[in-house]
This record gives structure tokens, C-alpha cells and sequence, in this order.
């Protein structure tokens, strides 16, 4: 499976998605059912940056089914921001790309899931922008950003970083 992801990540998309489905169905086949909602989330990118929106958008509704199903949780809130992402790239309208952002943030936040709060945070602030609505995408923002006490060099706190600059000077 990661090995599946790195290949993703090193532009080898086709072969990242055949190595992610073998691994996700090796793992399914050993009765394994821990973590799958997560590796079916990666799955779902490496299909979004394959170009594959529609089996994107199954894998994700698999993820979030058996996140369901099996009470696994914990990455509720990333896989409701990638689907967020897969149904804005489809072009489905705003509000309901909004409204499993804002779900997508209430979960990280009560889950205490700080990263995944920024992540989902940057993207609805993003919708926000292209809305008119920079100020309020700022103070959402800047309220998380402000809650990092280092980690500045990764790369999810870099965007933020460049974000709330882009924000600030508009």
C-alpha cells in the first residue's frame, strides 16, 4: 500500500494505483479490516491525480462506508476533505462542497486533530476567497495557524503560511 503511495507521489500514478489496489486487497483478503478507511483514502487521491475522478469518488464513498461500518473514525475528517475535493473537481456546486468542509473542520476539531483541521481549514478558506469572503477566510485561518508551536517547515503549514499571506495583502 505504501509502497503503492510512493509511487504516486514520484509521478508513477498508474502503477501507484495498481500497487494501492493490490495492497488494499491483499490487506482485505488477510481479514484485515484496520486502517482500510485510510488507505482507501489514498487510493482515492492516486485515482484524483490519475485523473480517475469517478473511481475517486467510490473509493471515498467506500472509505467513509466502512469508516461507518467499523466505528474506525479517526480519519473521518481527511477523507471528508479529500471527497470535498474529489466533488469540487466535478464540479458539484459550492454549498455542498462547503458543507462537508465545515463537517470535515467540526470533526478534526473535536477530535483534537490539529493538522487535519489546518488541511481542511486552508480548503474551505480557498472556497471562501473565490466566494469574496477573504476576511473571514483569514480569521479561520490565522485561528489555527496561531495554534502551531512549530512544525513551520512542513508542508501543510507552509501552504497555510502562504495562504494567510495571499489572504492579508487582498
Amino acid at each position: 500500500i505504501l509502497k503503492g503511495w510512493a509511487a504516486i507521489c514520484l509521478g508513477e500514478a498508474e502503477l501507484g494505483i495498481e500497487l494501492l489496489h493490490d495492497g488494499t486487497t491483499a490487506w482485505r483478503n488477510a481479514g484485515s479490516r484496520l486502517w482500510l478507511p485510510i488507505f482507501l483514502a489514498l487510493e482515492a487521491e492516486a485515482h484524483a491525480k490519475a485523473g480517475h475522478n469517478d473511481a475517486a469518488l467510490q473509493v471515498i464513498a467506500e472509505a467513509l462506508q466502512i469508516s461507518e461500518e467499523t466505528e474506525e473514525r479517526w480519519a473521518v475528517a481527511e477523507i471528508l476533505r479529500i471527497k470535498a475535493g474529489l466533488l469540487q473537481k466535478a464540479g458539484r456546486p459550492t454549498e455542498e462542497v462547503e458543507a462537508l468542509l465545515i463537517n470535515s473542520l467540526q470533526v478534526a476539531r473535536h477530535q483534537q486533530a490539529c493538522s487535519w483541521e489546518l488541511r481542511s481549514a486552508c480548503d474551505l478558506a480557498r472556497l471562501w476567497q473565490h466566494k469574496g469572503r477573504e476576511a473571514e477566510a483569514l480569521r479561520l485561518v490565522q485561528a489555527i495557524y496561531d495554534q502551531f508551536t512549530e512544525g513551520f517547515g512542513t508542508e501543510d503549514l507552509r501552504r497555510a503560511e502562504a495562504l494567510r499571506v495571499e489572504l492579508a495583502s487582498t
